[in-house]
């Protein structure tokens, strides 16, 4: 099959899928439910549209997962217990083709208030251009460099540098990543003190310009989706922002060469029971895409990532791990099936308008109101927003903005993905 047949494949299918869906969602949204109710006496004939229910549930669960998420970020800081000093840390750094912004990531973690850390540059040997800028930077004490003898991921690059470092806890950062000072002195006390295998911090992109304020509603927005979950015990944790003992690295057998080998960490680590400690009022930052296209290109990487991990989780790629592992692979489904829901509830939406239900439809904007402002207003604060964008009013879009990336990436992956990685841009910006 030619490259040019397969991508007219790829492409009429995802628009008849969407198409589908939103078809779907209007013949649903406006189907008429009846419930007679008997009260003292009275009956009362109601009659909804399923569009309406739709709605209400999605603005009751987006709420409620909103306001955790405020409660969590708006925690102060500065009550969390912390580790000053202690065993020795490693702050790994994967790097490839990130000369750019590599000094900013390192001197942030030299600044850290944590005194025994030691940070490790994790480069591939064919990249000269990064490799200079890392050698420089290992003329500090504290900085040295490791290449990568088994180049070509960034799981590989982790995997070697915690093999061949003398540390029992560990750090893994980006290398676009600016670090808070406290993350390694509050990650050590929850993995020391409180006997945590891994820790995770928020990391937020840095909002500076019309693409990276919707970067920056989008992480916000997902972040809050995050909370539904972690009642029944799953944690996400990553392989940036986040802190993990030797032990538990050993545990799940280190990172899988997978496109987002953080995701398939963050459910081996819940397959495995390990103790993940999320503490999003812990926030580093990392470079937003500077243009659509790397927008578009760096969640196709994302969720093409994502059906890897959940194609593994079918076919037995994981170890049997019980009901952890069914409750897994659900989770994976449910994550890429809810995303394609939000394609239908556009529909739903404007079949509510159809309907004269205006007020309700615009219910549905709410959520993102509710999550979106107030940590937006708090991080203005904190200086990671570094200027407002007219762009914010379209992070209602979002939503279904991520279910078209999911059906375009289905198709993607199944007809013509080849195992290459989309890579953004980055300036240090």
């Amino acid at each position: 099959m030619t490259s040019a047949l397969q991508k007219a494949i790829e492409w009429t299918g995802s628009i008849s899928c969407v198409g589908f869906c939103l078809g779907i969602g209007a013949y649903q949204g406006s189907q008429q439910f009846t419930q007679v109710v008997a009260l003292r006496g009275v009956v009362i004939d109601a009659a909804v549209r399923s569009a309406v229910l739709a709605i209400l549930a999605f603005v009751v669960l987006a709420t409620i997962s909103g306001l955790l998420l405020i409660r969590e970020v708006f925690r102060s800081q500065d009550a969390a217990p912390r580790l000053h000093e202690g065993p020795s840390v490693a702050a790994i750094v994967p790097v490839y083709r990130d000369g750019d912004v590599l000094r900013a990531s390192v001197n942030s973690l030299l600044e850290s208030n944590y005194r025994d850390l030691e940070v490790v540059i994790a480069a591939e040997p064919d990249d000269e251009p990064t490799l200079e800028v890392a050698r420089e930077l290992a003329d500090h004490p504290k900085v040295r460099v490791l290449l990568n003898d088994r180049p070509g991921s960034k799981a590989s690059a982790i995997n070697r540098a915690v093999a061949r470092v003398d540390a029992d806890y560990f750090c893994s950062l980006d290398a676009d990543e600016r670090v808070d000072p406290e993350f390694v002195p509050i990650a050590m006390y929850q993995l020391v003190e409180a006997d945590r295998d891994v820790f995770q911090a928020r990391r937020v992109p840095r909002a500076n310009g019309p693409v990276e304020m919707l970067a920056y509603c989008e992480r916000l927005l997902f972040h809050a989706s995050y909370k539904l979950v972690e009642p029944l015990g799953f944690t996400y944790c990553r392989t940036s922002s986040v802190a993990f003992t030797r032990e538990a690295f050993e545990t799940v057998g280190g990172l899988d060469d997978l496109l987002t080998e953080d995701i398939d960490f963050a459910h081996t680590c819940f397959r495995k029971r390990l103790d993940v400690h999320q503490a999003r009022y812990v926030t580093n930052e990392m470079e937003a895409p500077h243009s659509l296209r790397d927008l578009w290109g760096q969640r196709k990487r994302w969720r093409i990532g994502h059906i890897q991990v959940f194609q593994k989780a079918i076919t037995g790629g994981f170890e049997p791990s019980g009901l952890r592992g069914t409750a897994s692979t659900i989770r994976l489904a449910v994550s890429l099936l809810a995303s394609v829901f939000m394609v239908s509830l556009v529909s739903k939406v404007a079949v509510l308008v159809y309907y004269g239900f205006g007020g309700i439809a615009v219910l549905s904007v709410v959520p993102v109101c509710i999550t979106v402002l107030p940590i937006l207003y708090r991080d203005y604060e904190l200086g990671h927003v570094q200027r407002l964008s007219p762009t914010l009013v379209f992070a209602p879009l979002i939503y279904p903005g991520f279910g078209l990336v999911t059906i375009r990436c289905a198709f993607e992956y199944f007809l013509s993905w080849d195992g290459e990685w989309f890579q953004v841009e980055k300036t240090g910006a």
